[in-house]
């Protein structure tokens, strides 16, 4: 296993600290750094150049370019009363959803957005419906500005939904006299009333001087029960630092804290010392998975730490990548983004890249990572227009897999329209669908703020999954039709079902190997893998018993995947245990714990003998 440097801050014990430390960041690499950071040391001035001639029109969608999954284009709310009249614009939108309530989404995104770097502050958006109305307001206590904040700007919003819906806001804060020498913090802010309020930031981590920067945070939030690290929130960050001994590095460090975000473990170093735009994913055991770009041959690659951010083994790559930068707007082509589903824990990672034309690309791992599929192109895109900073989500059955993606192809050939696309598959990503416009109205990028040279939208964007045929996904973009960049959302629906079919390519390396038959068993769990299937268990674990006593006599109950229609129970009772029969029990569906399942109520007649016994089978339509 390759060991994790723990870091608290300062030099290797007997060595000495530079005769004269830097007190500006002239040192570090531009080319790596996020966008909030590049302005920042390059003193960008506010400009106003190529902005939009007032009265400009965005570019429409003809009528019915719009059918299939997407919802109405919805803007998140108004701008919160302490923004300032001349700061209005918004980057770098994130969004989070819970899986035990349907209508609870989290967005965040960067308010008032700064061409010299960062941000007045980072705001979030908080749905009950989910996504059809929005609550919005600054995260409090966050930059003095607005109040009590101890920063004098932020950056870097992302968003989290941890156990039993705890709502996280992860950002960087700056401060500092001097831009090109301010000062670094990573700061958690928390709800544990779903949004109602949110309590003050705490530190994660921060620089003591102008050695150390933190950059390009991440998080993610164990929402599985009953694995080891259920409850823990990790946090990843590019940790940039110069000294003599070691010139300029910039590994991934990690942090967890496993009380609520209360308290922080020191930050660990996890990877070699060139890489950025970490991506850590929470799997179904409690494992988790980390995701990043390593500029050493620019290849993408991941870690697994089977207990959950403590050690990591030895990197994957993932794939070697020629880089795409658009021209106009600013893209991370360093952040690939990652997720994996909740049933069988595949990892999905999506970048951009150039493949003689620009290209989104999608792989996918059912090892947690050690292995990876070759990539595919999701974007039907015509060749030669660009598409950039792809966000993936997967439905929690692992079948849905959606991509959303900035996309060029209806620009006028000025190089400034653009427009929201997705891409989705609805058996796991081994075929895709037609590209299918997200945005009704293309974004002029002459109204984005000027940063270092190109328009700013943001390094990233998100999308989560729909839970179900009848509850949508969403999207969450910033969007440029109006004068001013604004956050918009909309809903993502999944029109077709599960299929046991997709479910076999999932799970197994070989579909149609003996192991994968509906009738196997290959980790003896007595659980067929069509009873894997329909429950939602997984053929690569021992699983529990599905069917679960009930509060009477010969009751039960057992929650079953929502999505799966090509698949109906076969239930055989017994009074000992040995001499099985077939059985027609009452079935009566109702609501489970996550809204991915329904949860049969399932009763039998009290026989004279006693209890009865009941097993659940599985077969198919």
């Amino acid at each position: 296993m390759a060991g994790c440097l723990l870091f608290s801050g300062g030099f290797p014990a007997g060595t000495a600290a530079p005769q004269d430390p830097p007190t500006r960041y002239d040192w570090l690499p531009r080319e790596k750094l996020s966008t909030a950071a590049l302005a920042l040391l390059e003193g960008v001035t506010p400009s106003q150049e190529g902005a939009s001639p007032a009265g400009r029109r965005s570019r429409l969608v003809p009528p019915g370019a719009n059918p299939g999954p997407v919802g109405a284009n919805i803007r998140l709310g108004e701008d919160p009363e302490l923004l300032p009249e001349d700061r209005r614009a918004q980057a770098e939108p994130h969004l989070a959803r819970s899986f035990s309530d349907p209508g609870l989404l989290l967005a965040t995104f960067q308010e008032g957005r700064f061409s010299d770097g960062g941000a007045f502050s980072c705001g979030y958006a908080v749905s009950h419906d989910g996504g059809a109305t929005w609550t919005r307001d600054l995260i409090p206590a966050l930059v003095g500005a607005d109040g009590a904040g101890a920063f004098d700007r932020a950056s870097d919003p992302v968003a989290a939904v941890g156990l039993n819906d705890l709502l996280l806001l992860n950002t960087l804060g700056l401060w500092g006299g001097d831009p090109a020498a301010w000062l670094t913090a990573i700061t958690l802010s928390r709800s544990t009333n779903r949004g109602a309020t949110f309590e003050a930031p705490v530190v994660v981590a921060e620089s003591a001087s102008s050695r150390l920067f933190l950059d390009k945070n991440w998080m993610a939030a164990n929402s599985f029960p009953g694995t080891p690290t259920a409850g823990r929130i990790v946090v990843t960050l590019t940790r940039f630092n110069v000294s003599v001994v070691t010139g300029t590095t910039n590994p991934i460090a990690i942090s967890h804290s496993d009380d609520g975000g209360s308290t922080w473990s020191d930050l660990r170093i996890v990877t070699s010392d060139n890489v950025q735009g970490s991506q850590p994913v929470f799997l179904p055991d409690g494992s988790l998975a980390l995701g990043y770009w390593n500029f050493e041959g620019n290849t993408i690659e991941t870690l697994w730490s089977e207990d959950g951010g403590g050690t990591f083994g030895d990197p994957t790559v993932v794939a070697e990548v020629t880089p795409h930068r658009d021209a106009v707007a600013r893209s991370a082509e360093f952040l690939p983004s990652m997720t994996a589903d909740r049933t069988l824990g595949v990892l999905h990672l999506a970048w951009q890249a150039r493949e003689e034309v620009p290209r989104i690309l999608v792989a996918h791992s059912r090892d947690q990572g050690r292995t990876w599929s070759p990539a595919v192109a999701v974007n039907d895109t015509p060749a030669g227009q660009s598409v950039f900073n792809p966000a993936i989500a997967v439905s929690p059955d692992g079948q849905h897999v959606t991509v959303i993606f900035y996309d060029k192809r209806n620009d006028d050939g000025s190089g400034y329209w653009v427009d929201l696309y997705l891409a989705e598959s609805f058996d796991g990503g081994k075929t895709w669908e037609p590209n299918t416009r997200v945005t009704t109205e293309s974004s002029d990028l002459r109204n984005a703020p000027l940063t270092s040279g190109r328009r700013m939208l943001g390094d990233y964007q998100a999308v989560v999954p729909a839970l179900n045929l009848g509850t949508p996904g969403a999207a969450v973009w910033v969007d440029a039709r109006g004068e001013t960049p604004d956050p918009y959302t909309a809903a993502i629906s999944r029109r077709q079902p599960a299929t046991f079919r997709a479910w076999q390519w999932l799970a197994f390396a070989d579909p149609d190997a003996d192991e994968a038959r509906p009738e196997a068993d290959r980790e003896g769990d007595d659980l067929p893998n069509l009873v894997e299937y329909l429950t939602g268990t997984s053929p690569n674990r021992l699983d529990p018993e599905p069917l679960q006593p009930g509060p009477g006599p010969a009751t039960w109950w057992v929650e079953v995947q929502a999505a799966v229609m090509d698949v109906e129970p076969v239930w055989r009772e017994s009074n000992d245990l040995r001499a099985w029969a077939p059985a027609y029990p009452a079935v009566h569906p109702g609501p489970a714990a996550e809204p991915a399942c329904v949860r049969w109520s399932v009763s039998l007649e009290v026989t004279e003998s006693g209890r009865d016994f009941l097993r659940l089978g599985a077969a198919t339509k």
